[in-house]
């Protein structure tokens, strides 16, 4: 039986583990999701974002890929978004969560925002993620160069109003491969863990590249979702090249289980890391 997002994520925070939110572009990397969250039993996140969903939607329908790749254990996350309408869209469609990110406007407008979301949201059973401070890089045609971090008090007074399911919050994170790790603030992450409720949950941006050490003390500060993006691009592409060197014509036969396998494997390593 299905268990409702919510549930899941709490029952990982119990036991201080979190899931992965891997963000997808293809087929290939759909199926190996499905595949791995069965295979394992274990809650998978699979993540979209505003770009690539438009293009699956224009192309196949958000429609056909929920009835063939939404089960037990996989579930749908619509990643940065400031389209109100565009979101409304994937919370109807039946998606888990959506993430309404006005990080970068201030605090009112990005209260009242989240706040038409959530009650939209509410209304199907759909989860919110809500965003304070600026996660740096551009990632699938969203966010800008610069970083900010989230401020206390206004971490305080935007979860107290907003009532967010998901609190995204702005440590020195980034999109893409990170240069080095100076920036990395933890202890923003672990005072809002302790002056919120202490059932509120997190999520982690710019998870590629982060050493095993920061991601775990992020989980015991109530992180229950890491999102992971550049690093399935780069094994996507890796899979792809040693195909290509491996084979002088192409066969889509051998190369769908290649991908495939190889995506489960990737996606495997993650979650048995982290999740169980």
């Amino acid at each position: 039986m299905r268990k409702p997002l919510h549930t899941a994520l709490n029952e990982l925070r119990q036991k201080q583990k979190s899931t992965f939110a891997f963000n997808v572009q293809n087929f290939y990397q759909l199926e190996a999701c499905k595949i791995t969250a069965e295979k394992l039993k274990l809650p998978v996140i699979i993540q979209f974002s505003e770009r690539f969903l438009r293009f699956l939607e224009d192309k196949y329908s958000v429609k056909f890929i929920m009835e063939n790749f939404k089960s037990d254990y996989t579930y749908f996350h619509l990643d940065h978004c400031i389209d109100i309408d565009f979101i409304k869209f994937c919370i109807e469609a039946g998606f888990d969560s959506v993430m309404y990110d006005g990080s970068a406007f201030l605090i009112d407008e990005n209260i009242k925002n989240s706040l038409i979301v959530k009650e939209h949201a509410e209304k199907f059973n759909c989860l919110v993620e809500g965003e304070l401070g600026k996660v740096s890089g551009v990632e699938d045609g969203f966010g800008e160069e610069g970083s900010s971090y989230a401020e206390i008090q206004e971490i305080i007074r935007y979860v107290e109003e907003t009532k967010i399911d998901l609190m995204a919050l702005g440590i020195g994170n980034a999109h893409g491969f990170y240069e080095n790790l100076e920036g990395i603030d933890l202890s923003i992450l672990e005072e809002a863990s302790k002056k919120l409720h202490p059932e509120q949950l997190f999520v982690l941006h710019g998870g590629t590249g982060l050493p095993k050490e920061v991601i775990k003390e992020a989980i015991s500060y109530g992180v229950v979702k890491i999102n992971i993006s550049t690093q399935l691009k780069k094994e996507t592409i890796d899979i792809l090249k040693e195909f290509a060197t491996n084979n002088s014509l192409y066969n889509e036969i051998s190369y769908h289980t290649k991908m495939v396998e190889g995506l489960s494997n990737f996606f495997e390593q993650y979650l048995l890391e982290y999740t169980v």
